[in-house]
C-alpha cells in the first residue's frame, strides 16, 4: 500500500525553505495566487488551516459570471473584468466549467427592452467571447424555455449565456498544479504567527493540525489570502488601509432534477429583499439561492437559518412548482466583502478586490470572487514584486490549461451527480491524489455528495470513515 502522501508534503514544508513566497489561505484567492507565483518561477508554499476551500470557496452558487447586479449598480469595470476572466477560466479549466443558458422573465411592457439593452451591454463587455449572445423571448418562447414557470402575465423575457463550475474541484486542481510544479500546497497546516525581524515580516510559524508539531518557515514575502479571516492578520500587523472585511451569508437550498422543466437556469433580478435569485441546474440537481444576511464574525462552517430557508422556499414557490419535502440539502457560505462603512446593507457592496500592504511588508488580498481569482492573483504577485523587489517574472496564467500542468480530471462532470454508492477506489483517489484527510473532505469537497443530498452523505459516511482511517494508519 502506498505511503500517506501528506508525509512528503509536511517534510517539504519543514525542510525545503527558505521560500520566495508563503501564501496563507487555501481558498480560491490563495490557491490562485500561489499558482500564479509558482507558474512564474518563484518558490512558493501555500498553507491552509483546514481543508482546501472549506469555507467560502466551496459554498458558492457555482457561477462564473460578470454579475448582473453589478451591471445594474453601474460597476462597468468590475463586470468587464469578471467577464474577461470568465472566458479565461472556461478556456483553461474546461473540465471544471461549462457554459449555461439563463432565462430572465419579464412582466412589465417595457422591461423586456430594458433588460435586453442591459444584456446587450453585458455581451459587449465580454469582448471576444464564444458565448451565445442574448436574445429577446416572446411569452410563448419564455414558456418553452421554462415550462414550469408560473408567475402570472409574463411579457416574455431575455435569454443569455453565462457559465457554471465545480468550485471545490477547481480548488483541488489549483493545489495539484502547485504541487506538480515542485512547489507546495498543503492543507491542515495553520499559521500560528508571523515572524518579525527589525519590523519586517520574514516568515511564519506553521503548525501541523494533525500532529500539533510547529516549525518556522522563512520567506521573502508573506501573503495573507485568508478571505473572510483576512482582518485577523491585518489587525495584528498594523494595517493602515481603511477598508474592512464585512461578511455576508449566502444560503442555498437544493432539490433533485429540473423543477423548472428544462436544463436552463432561471434568474430573478430583484427579489422582495433586493437580491438576485438564481435557480441553477448543477450535477443533476437544482441549486436555489441566494440570501444576503450580514454576519458579525467569520465562520468555517456557516449554516442557513430557518428564516433564510423559508425565504428561499417562498420565492421559489412563487415562481415555479417546488415541494419543500423535495429539498435534499441546504448550505451557506460567507462572502468577504470590502467596505469602508461599519454598518449598512451588505447587498449594496460589490465584489471588487483590494490589495493592502502593511508597514511590515505583509501583503493582504481582500474581497473578490471565484470568477476574478486569476486576476486577483496576478495583481497580488505584481504588488509583491514591486514591494519586495523580487526578480520580475511575468504572469503566465492566462494561457495555462490546468490539466496540462498537473490537475487531474474531477471525479464527476459539472452536470453529473456523484454515484450513489461510494467505492473504495473513489475514496483512495480522494486520499492519495486529492489531499482528502477525513470524511467531510471526501463527501463535501471531493464527491460533493453532502452539498447535494444530506441523507445520502450520512449513508455514505460510515464507509468513507472506515476506509480513510484505514488508509491513514498504513
Amino acid at each position: 500500500m502506498p505511503v500517506d502522501p501528506r508525509t512528503k508534503l509536511i517534510d517539504q514544508a519543514q525542510n525545503d525553505g527558505p521560500w520566495d513566497i508563503i501564501v496563507i489561505g487555501g481558498g480560491a484567492t490563495g490557491l490562485a495566487t500561489a499558482w500564479d507565483a509558482a507558474s512564474r518561477g518563484y518558490k512558493v508554499a501555500l498553507l491552509e488551516q483546514a481543508d482546501f476551500a472549506t469555507a467560502t470557496s466551496s459554498r458558492s452558487t457555482k457561477l462564473l459570471h460578470g454579475g448582473v447586479r453589478y451591471l445594474q449598480n453601474g460597476e462597468i469595470g468590475l463586470v468587464r473584468e469578471a467577464l474577461h476572466e470568465r472566458t479565461l477560466l472556461l478556456k483553461n479549466a474546461p473540465e471544471f466549467s461549462q457554459a449555461l443558458r439563463f432565462i430572465l422573465p419579464t412582466h412589465a411592457p417595457l422591461s423586456r427592452y430594458y433588460y435586453r439593452f442591459g444584456m446587450w451591454l453585458y455581451d459587449s463587455l465580454a469582448g471576444k467571447s464564444t458565448m451565445n449572445p442574448a436574445e429577446l423571448l416572446s411569452k410563448n418562447e419564455l414558456i418553452a424555455q421554462l415550462p414550469h414557470y408560473k408567475k402570472n402575465n409574463p411579457t416574455g423575457g431575455i435569454a443569455y449565456t453565462d457559465a457554471q463550475f465545480d468550485d471545490a474541484a477547481l480548488a483541488i486542481a489549483f493545489a495539484q498544479c502547485i504541487n506538480s510544479s515542485n512547489n507546495l500546497s498543503v492543507n491542515y497546516v495553520s499559521v500560528e504567527k508571523l515572524n518579525i525581524e527589525h519590523g519586517k515580516v520574514t516568515g511564519v510559524i506553521a503548525k501541523d493540525r494533525e500532529t500539533d508539531k510547529s516549525w518556522s518557515m522563512e520567506a521573502k514575502v508573506v501573503i495573507n489570502a485568508t478571505g473572510i479571516f483576512s482582518d485577523v492578520f491585518r489587525h495584528a500587523n498594523d494595517s493602515q488601509i481603511t477598508w474592512k472585511i464585512r461578511t455576508s451569508r449566502g444560503s442555498h437550498i437544493v432539490v433533485p432534477g429540473q423543477p423548472l422543466g428544462s436544463s436552463n437556469a432561471l434568474i430573478i433580478p430583484k427579489t422582495s429583499d433586493g437580491r438576485v435569485l438564481f435557480a441553477v441546474p448543477w450535477k443533476d440537481h437544482t441549486l436555489i439561492g441566494t440570501t444576503d444576511e450580514p454576519t458579525k464574525t467569520p465562520e468555517l462552517h456557516p449554516t442557513p437559518t430557518e428564516q433564510e430557508i423559508s425565504f428561499l422556499i417562498q420565492e421559489a414557490q412563487s415562481t415555479f412548482n417546488l415541494d419543500p419535502q423535495s429539498i435534499t440539502s441546504s448550505w451557506a457560505g460567507l462572502r468577504p466583502l470590502v467596505s469602508r462603512a461599519a454598518k449598512g446593507s451588505t447587498a449594496a457592496l460589490s465584489r471588487k478586490h483590494i490589495i493592502d500592504i502593511s508597514d511590515n511588508g505583509l501583503i493582504s488580498i481582500l474581497g473578490g470572487k471565484w470568477t476574478t481569482c486569476r486576476k486577483m492573483a496576478e495583481d497580488t504577485i505584481d504588488a509583491a514584486i514591486l514591494r519586495h523587489r523580487l526578480p520580475r517574472y511575468i504572469c503566465k496564467t492566462k494561457d495555462l490549461i490546468l490539466t496540462e500542468h498537473g490537475a487531474l480530471l474531477p471525479l464527476s462532470p459539472v452536470d453529473t451527480a456523484p454515484k450513489a454508492d461510494i467505492s473504495q477506489t473513489i475514496i483512495e483517489s480522494c486520499f492519495y491524489d486529492r489531499y482528502a484527510r477525513n470524511t467531510d473532505d471526501i463527501l463535501a469537497r471531493r464527491t460533493r455528495t453532502s452539498m447535494l443530498n444530506t441523507q445520502l452523505a450520512k449513508d455514505q459516511g460510515a464507509t468513507a470513515e472506515r476506509t480513510i482511517q484505514k488508509l491513514r494508519t498504513h
